[in-house]
């Protein structure tokens, strides 16, 4: 337990001190007081100013910079989780459980840590047209859709060895799957279609049992990226 513990302290920190982190927080905040301020000053309407800042910053940004921390969770670091297992300090089950906890909560973290104050702000300063039970739903939704971006990162870095061409691997599966099952028909397994109707689900004119069947598709495609995550990584060669 200790060790697990202590690699799960140690992957936080490093998340904490990176440089993709701090950009990516960066680069979600400052957009999101531009369009405060511009709502306030133009008398825009508070669920279509969200889900623009979704649409044009916080989902494409988060994609990147969740992709690249994700997908070198385990392909960045193999000398590291040899010297580690072989010398018997830690199982192979604690360190990637350690891993995905680390990745899944930091990536939870920096986007309650935006949304939240950006929706009080919405709320107050822009013309009310959305309900609280539809924002609060239509956030948690997108939380569902970045978790499991974490995920599927997280299992393709078990996978492959390159830190790189794993993020790459992730980018492109999640953008042309998005469009293909929209194309489908599927708007409730495409990540696309999700975004693409959030500015209803926040004025609440989405059934919510709809929402209720996107969050459990995308919570199940999740515990099934990180169920095979620790089943690869159990038998993989070090």
């Amino acid at each position: 337990m200790q060790a697990f513990l202590a690699i799960l302290q140690y992957d936080f920190g490093q998340l904490s001190r990176s440089w993709i982190s701090r950009i990516w927080l960066a680069l979600l905040v400052v957009p999101a007081l531009f369009l405060v301020v511009v709502a306030d000053s133009q008398s825009e309407l508070a669920s279509e100013t969200m889900a623009r800042y979704i649409t044009f910053v916080l989902a494409p940004i988060s994609a990147v910079a969740i992709s690249i921390l994700s997908s070198g969770a385990i392909s960045g670091e193999s000398n590291i989780i040899s010297d580690s297992i072989l010398s018997r300090s830690v199982t192979r089950t604690q360190y990637v459980a350690a891993k995905i906890i680390s990745r899944l909560g930091f990536t939870l973290l920096v986007y309650t840590v935006v949304v939240v104050p950006f929706t009080y702000l919405m709320f107050r300063y822009a013309v009310q047209d959305a309900s609280l039970s539809g924002v609060a739903l239509g956030w948690v939704v997108l939380a569902s859709l970045l978790t499991f971006l974490a995920a599927l990162g997280i299992s393709v870095s078990v996978t492959m060895t390159a830190a790189l061409p794993a993020a790459m691997v992730v980018l492109v599966s999640i953008l042309v799957s998005g469009a293909v099952l929209q194309f489908l028909g599927l708007p409730w397994i495409s990540s696309t279609a999700v975004i693409e109707r959030l500015p209803q689900t926040f004025r609440n004119e989405t059934a919510v049992w709809e929402q209720l069947r996107v969050l459990a598709v995308f919570s199940l495609l999740t515990i099934i990226a990180l169920a095979s995550s620790i089943l690869i990584f159990r038998r993989k060669d070090l």
